[in-house]
């Protein structure tokens, strides 16, 4: 029974925390945006991607209608603590800001995901407005054209009545299925890239 009893334990052991390794901060250009939405501190309309050689990162950020990148050096990792060991960020140089083009929303963007797609130069963006516009594009993040392809998708309500938060993530194995949740009116729709699934709404089965 203690040979069980202490195997038990063994397997029940939290698995090991994640530590951090670095804490950046990074300003946005005047020059690219001078005037942020208010609602761009949502934690939503921020999605970062590591470069492959760990030296810089690329920020996607939404504001308004549009999309905006930041590429951010990591270079010189290094934690700065202050009292209780808190974190404290250091200040991060940006290498390039631009604007994300293939975006092209008529109400403000309330959500933006990344999905890496096949290759190692290749990301999936995916956006979703507040009032269910999809619009999902492949990104090339080494050549200097970053827009490959995208394809945009009208909301399946055709967008009536009054806009709210909505968020989308991508399926893990496939990510040509996308699901967009709409806080309104409380439903979910999945796509096969721009085909309509199905729909699900809160406390009901399955259209």
């Amino acid at each position: 029974a203690c040979g069980k009893r202490g195997a038990i334990e063994r397997h029940a052991r939290p698995p090991a925390m994640l530590s951090a390794r670095s804490l950046r901060k990074a300003s946005i250009p005047p020059s690219l945006l001078s005037d942020p939405s208010p609602g761009c501190l949502q934690p939503t309309r921020l999605a970062v991607h590591v470069n492959g050689d760990g030296g810089s990162c690329s920020a996607y950020f939404a504001s308004g209608c549009r999309v905006y990148k930041l590429e951010i050096s990591m270079e010189e990792e290094m934690l700065s603590r202050g009292k209780e060991s808190l974190l404290i960020p250091i200040n991060a140089q940006v290498i390039s800001s631009s604007v994300v083009d293939r975006c092209p929303h008529r109400s403000e963007i309330q959500s933006v995901v990344l999905a890496e797609g096949e290759g190692d130069s290749c990301l999936i963006l995916g956006t979703v407005d507040s009032y269910g516009h999809l619009i999902v594009s492949r990104l090339d993040t080494v050549a200097e054209d970053i827009d490959r392809a995208s394809y945009s998708v009208p909301p399946h309500d055709s967008g009536v009545g009054e806009g709210s938060w909505a968020g989308l993530c991508f399926s893990p194995t496939h990510h040509s299925t996308v699901a967009v949740a709409r806080e309104l009116c409380k439903s979910i729709d999945i796509y096969d890239q721009d085909i309509h699934i199905r729909s699900l709404r809160y406390g009901t089965h399955l259209q």
